[in-house]
């Protein structure tokens, strides 16, 4: 989620008063903001806006402070989670995984087998919608797709005024750049 992507942090009880929090909006900025509305991001600024475009949401909703640091020799990437560590140390990782087809090798077997389909033209995922009958070979893909027949568009312009929804989130940041040069010509 985009609240997640800017790092929002929760508020110990007693920044509320008696019984509520602060809205993180209210104490990271002093006012309230309306809902849908990112506080750490001035999207007037047209070098902000760009920025958050090149940023992919965070899966994890908790508010981790301090960096960890990648404890392999010479790499100095650091995360906000040991998840998110977990998942990089897979690049250390040697690659012996090979395609019999290409050549081309991998980290882990299952990459090995979902890039094998590439050869096969194996498309395992048929869409369940009546008289569609198109077929994926990976299932984000088929689970993105389904949004057409459903109409779920999840991802909303943060923008005031701007009512425009999107099938994927990449959809959504290539519009967030027409907002930054709408700003940058004014």
């Amino acid at each position: 989620t985009w609240s997640s992507l800017f790092k929002i942090a929760k508020l110990p009880q007693q920044f509320g008063g008696e019984n509520s929090l602060l809205e993180s909006s209210e104490y990271m900025t002093g006012k309230k903001l309306p809902p849908g509305e990112i506080p750490s991001i001035d999207f007037s600024d047209p070098k902000q806006l760009t920025e958050c475009t090149k940023m992919k949401p965070s899966t994890n909703k908790e508010y981790a402070p301090e960096k960890i640091v990648c404890p392999e020799s010479g790499c100095i990437r650091e995360f906000k989670n040991r998840a998110s560590l977990r998942k990089h140390l897979r690049v250390h990782s040697p690659r012996d995984h090979v395609c019999a087809e290409c050549g081309k090798a991998f980290k882990e077997s299952a990459k090995l087998k979902r890039h094998f389909l590439v050869h096969t033209g194996e498309k395992p995922f048929p869409c369940t919608f009546e008289g569609c009958g198109k077929r994926f070979s990976l299932s984000f893909n088929l689970r993105t797709h389904v949004r057409i027949h459903t109409g779920e568009k999840p991802f909303v312009c943060p923008f005031e005024g701007c009512l425009k929804k999107f099938i994927q989130s990449n959809n959504m940041k290539a519009h967030l750049l027409t907002h930054a040069k709408a700003e940058m010509s004014q």
